[in-house]
């Protein structure tokens, strides 16, 4: 079978593997749509170290597919279920895997494509615990922006304390950030993105009903402050990780609102303990999400018109890795997937 590799310094490679056969436990997915990642740039941007320490293994994480085999003892699926894959590993048995959150794991926390074998490949190999059913309703095309970008935003998007029809702002609409904003739209809130990227800000335009301010002509401060009539928003999410962000989102928070924090950055940022008093601000981060937020977002999906298949821009055969990663990093691009 074929399978992607990072070689570091923003290369990939395409390599024949064998085809991996299920131990006790662990189930095979005949791939269907993979994901590309914002944190699949990181490693493919990595240093030559990083990747030979991690030699042969196969990059991705975010799969959808169907089962083929099952090991030993495997009760949860079976051959020919529609699954998509729980993106972080854990030890299994301390409170946090026990509780649906492996990503919190401190025994032995890991990740597919950056501790053992990812999704980049033919077929992928996995844990049966970590496999979630998929339903025919949802599209393969969304079952991988949900086993993590997708995921990720519907956990933060669910931590904000607002009520329908107050405003709710997303900063950074990368694939992330999008679907938060589709989601906070399919959650009745009056919506508003931010972003500097023109690509981005016309896709959002184009599949979503809400306001999109472009941070690179207009102060989204100014911007909030003017749609709101300086009331300020009720959430924030963060997706972009950058500085200004961080600190606008205190800037254009109202009085009692949250902010979510998810876009990765530099490790520290310097806010105004003031407005966090003064306006009775929350301030939340959110990594991943957990095996109850990806229920709750399938059944949200499955009685709301999300456009998440829409966001789907780039389709590139596994052969075809290195132009997948090429197109990708160089922005102009919604979601980009392998496709089998």
């Amino acid at each position: 079978m074929k399978g992607v590799v990072y070689l570091g310094e923003s290369e990939v490679e395409v390599r024949e593997f064998d085809q991996p056969e299920p131990g006790p436990g662990q189930v095979v997915i005949e791939s269907k749509i993979g994901g590309l990642c914002g944190s699949d740039l990181h490693k493919y941007h990595s240093s030559r170290e990083w990747a030979s320490e991690r030699e042969g293994m196969i990059s991705g994480h975010e799969p959808t597919g169907v089962v083929a085999e099952v090991g030993q003892g495997v009760t949860n699926v079976k051959v020919g279920d529609r699954v998509t894959v729980y993106h972080r590993t854990g030890c299994g048995h301390c409170p946090d895997c026990y509780s649906g959150m492996p990503a919190h794991c401190q025994i032995a926390g890991g990740a597919f494509g950056r501790t053992q074998d990812g999704s980049h490949a033919d077929f992928m190999l996995s844990e049966a615990r970590y496999c979630l059913p998929l339903p025919d309703a949802i599209s393969f095309e969304v079952g991988t922006q949900l086993a993590c970008t997708a995921g990720t935003s519907f956990s933060a998007i669910s931590k904000v304390s607002a009520h329908a029809g107050e405003p709710v702002l997303v900063f950074g609409l990368g694939p992330v950030g999008l679907t938060a904003y589709l989601y906070a739209l399919g959650m009745g809130y009056d919506a508003i993105g931010v972003d500097i990227h023109p690509y981005r800000i016309d896709l959002a335009n184009r599949i979503g009903s809400g306001t999109v301010i472009d941070a690179s002509t207009d102060d989204p401060v100014s911007a909030v402050n003017d749609l709101t009539k300086g009331k300020g928003v009720r959430g924030v999410v963060e997706c972009s990780g950058s500085d200004a962000a961080r600190s606008q989102a205190g800037s254009v928070a109202g009085r009692g609102a949250t902010l979510v924090y998810v876009g990765s950055g530099k490790p520290e940022f310097s806010a105004n303990v003031g407005w966090l008093i003064g306006k009775g601000i929350t301030i939340k981060g959110n990594s991943v999400y957990s095996y109850t937020d990806y229920y709750a977002a399938v059944e949200f999906l499955q009685t709301h018109d999300i456009p998440l298949d829409d966001i789907v821009t780039h389709r590139f055969k596994i052969e075809d890795a290195v132009e997948a990663f090429n197109t990708f990093d160089a922005g102009d691009t919604g979601k980009v997937v392998f496709e089998w």
